[in-house]
């Protein structure tokens, strides 16, 4: 069956994955003026019915509407639900906005390792004592572990309700054409160019295919794999090491190959084509390699008809085989209007019930008490417990943030060693600060 590929969409980009950090002027705000107090009163006289505005789904995301439905069919005899539409690339100044505009949005989707942007400035809710209330009832529905990427200074500001990272979806009849075997479910970066190289030469299509808002995964995943020991790695991450390193360039210019070498469908417009695009190009057999998420994946390979479909973690450079990841969820804005009804729908957004529907999709969850009788799903969190532990450079500022995650590769496609040194500024800026 086929419904509108433009369900298969999700919300990021890792970051897994693609954050814009927009940054609000001021980290400490008053709440509770006169004002804000009066309209509330006014509110609660008014209306029998507690008013709440929740940000927890995106329009292209099938998981996330579905679980919007659900909240308002759920609440709607108890509460006056308006719902705002979620989008990645400007999560974080809506949510901030509307908590310095005294109108708080009263729940939000949220990614719970990025939560520091929020916690370090008191602008999100402790979640522990709700967590821990009745001998740690709530707490004891995540997985064992996961509540900790939620976690700034043993304080719980936000609560997963799925990891999610990237990969690969393979069709194995194009790499049979081509004559290729794969030993294994993962490869290291000289094999994947490689196979795309024999691809292209036996079969005459562009093999890779990767969607606009999701380019920057190759520069992302290499930024970690290309350091030769994790102590490397950690000078990286914490912004020791320049954007002018050898390595770093190394990796710019092995992502910037794909592109020269024809290897990124459709070769001209490559960093344009929108997942609509890729869909229709993978189902077709225009090429043999899609990049997608854990989440999406099951979905995508029931949708394409296509019968041999293997999934390939993302390939690395050098001996790491970690990859980038995180969870999607929810937090909570310190000032909401009534946190103890917030509370009440984050517990049901977290749970069994709501949750099972994801698995059902194929998607992997951080709670427990859910089922799947999919003999595949295990292919779709296989890397769950590979994440790289280390902050990924993009956290050292938001405009290191915004130009990798929205402007890479295309900036050093275009401007070449310019791009590296204007990445190296804001590295230097970021120290200054």
């Amino acid at each position: 069956m086929k419904v509108s590929t433009n369900k298969r969409i999700v919300f990021i980009s890792l970051g897994l994955l693609l954050i814009v950090c927009v940054w609000i002027g001021q980290s400490h705000i008053s709440f509770g003026t006169l004002d804000g107090q009066a309209r509330i009163q006014e509110e609660a006289a008014s209306n029998d019915k507690i008013r709440l505005t929740l940000m927890i789904a995106g329009p292209e995301d099938v998981n996330s509407e579905r679980e919007q439905q659900m909240v308002a069919r759920h609440f709607a005899d108890r509460y006056d639900l308006t719902f705002k539409t979620w989008e990645a690339s400007n999560a974080e100044k809506v949510i901030k906005t509307s908590i310095a505009s005294e109108e708080p949005l009263d729940l939000a989707m949220y990614w719970p390792g990025e939560i520091d942007r929020f916690a370090n400035g008191d602008l999100a809710l402790d979640l522990t004592p709700y967590l821990e209330a009745n001998d740690g009832q709530w707490k004891a529905t995540f997985i064992e572990g996961v509540l900790g990427a939620g976690t700034y200074k043993e304080k719980v500001f936000a609560v997963p309700n799925a990891p999610i990272y990237p990969l690969l979806e393979v069709n194995m009849d194009i790499l049979d054409q081509a004559g290729i075997r794969l030993s294994g479910d993962t490869v290291d970066w000289n094999e994947f160019k490689q196979m795309l190289q024999t691809i292209k030469e036996q079969t005459g299509i562009r093999p890779l295919g990767i969607q606009k808002n999701w380019t920057s995964w190759p520069v992302r995943e290499l930024l970690y794999s290309v350091w030769p020991d994790e102590s490397k790695l950690l000078e990286w991450s914490q912004g020791k090491i320049p954007f002018t390193d050898p390595n770093v360039v190394r990796v710019f210019q092995e992502v910037e190959s794909l592109y020269t070498n024809g290897y990124v469908y459709p070769g001209q417009g490559a960093l344009t084509m929108s997942q609509e695009q890729i869909d229709q190009a993978f189902d077709s057999g225009q090429i043999a390699v899609k990049a997608n998420l854990n989440v999406l994946s099951a979905q995508s390979i029931r949708e394409s008809g296509l019968e041999h479909v293997r999934i390939l973690s993302w390939p690395h450079m050098g001996t790491r085989t970690q990859v980038l990841g995180g969870f999607n969820g929810y937090m909570i804005p310190v000032n909401a209007r009534h946190p103890e009804v917030s509370i009440e729908i984050l517990k049901y957004l977290t749970s069994p019930e709501v949750l099972q529907h994801r698995v059902n999709n194929g998607a992997p969850v951080a709670i427990k008490g859910v089922m799947s009788d999919d003999p595949e799903f295990s292919e779709y969190a296989k890397d769950i417990a590979n994440f790289y532990q280390q902050k990924e450079i993009l956290s050292l500022s938001s405009s290191i943030s915004q130009e990798i995650g929205d402007r890479m590769p295309a900036n050093f496609l275009f401007y070449g060693m310019k791009a590296i040194e204007d990445l190296e500024k804001l590295r230097l800026d970021a120290q200054r600060q």
